[in-house]
């Protein structure tokens, strides 16, 4: 059986490097005293996997990792004893028994969810224009890179969250992951001059048999 856990990773914790956080969770998860399993042969280690890393500095409120467990501890109790060995700035927000057959958080993510924070109240009418596009191609730096895409077939929707705020849902495949950062560059080549001074990610998301899209952590029994 596994288990899924969700968490938001935040302030200077986000300055960490995935392995380090990796290595940071096998010690709560060692704290907390639950069964977990582990690989067999000379160096024992567990069965932990995490979906779609993201890159240093980015903040998240929707982080995953799966847990393969020997048997299961007591679900009403779980997120508050793994919340008790945690740091500040890292924080489990739910445990999922998931379902028979699931595929691991990184085989079955197939978007994001990331939040834009503006200086200035939002131009509504010219961002519906931009995501209105049917295409639009540009060159962009990323990993000092420069690429050269059509970024909207990576875009699925958007939404305003305030006067300052927007959500953008976008590809986070293995096919094809759209980074934040690329989606602030074409702002900004679009003649979007609102300047943003960050984003997070909110939530990673899967298909069901309808191809809708439902959070990581519903495929299972949810405790938080």
């Amino acid at each position: 059986m596994t288990l899924r856990f969700k968490f938001k990773k935040y302030g200077p914790v986000v300055y960490i490097g995935h392995l380090d956080v990796m290595r940071y969770f096998q010690k709560v998860i060692r704290r907390t005293k639950i069964d977990a399993a582990y690989t067999e042969g000379y160096s024992p280690h567990l069965k932990l996997s995490f979906a779609q890393p993201l890159s240093v500095g980015i903040e998240t409120d929707g982080d995953y990792f799966d847990l393969e467990m020997n048997s299961l501890p007591d679900m009403t109790k779980i997120v508050s004893g793994f919340n008790e060995q945690c740091v500040e700035g890292i924080e489990v927000l739910s445990a999922t028994i998931l379902n028979e057959g699931v595929q691991n958080g990184m085989s079955s993510v197939k978007s994001a969810t990331y939040r834009f924070s503006f200086e200035e109240e939002l131009d509504k009418t010219r961002i519906d224009e931009f995501f209105g596009l049917d295409k639009f191609e540009f060159e962009y730096t990323q990993k000092d890179k420069v690429k050269f895409k059509d970024i909207m077939c990576d875009i699925y929707m958007h939404e305003f969250v305030d006067s300052k705020t927007l959500d953008v849902m976008v590809n986070c495949s293995s096919s094809g992951n759209l980074r934040a950062d690329v989606i602030i560059q074409a702002f900004e080549h679009f003649g979007i001059s609102n300047k943003c001074f960050g984003y997070k990610r909110i939530d990673m998301f899967t298909t069901n048999d309808k191809g809708e899209f439902i959070s990581l952590q519903s495929l299972g029994e949810v405790y938080d």
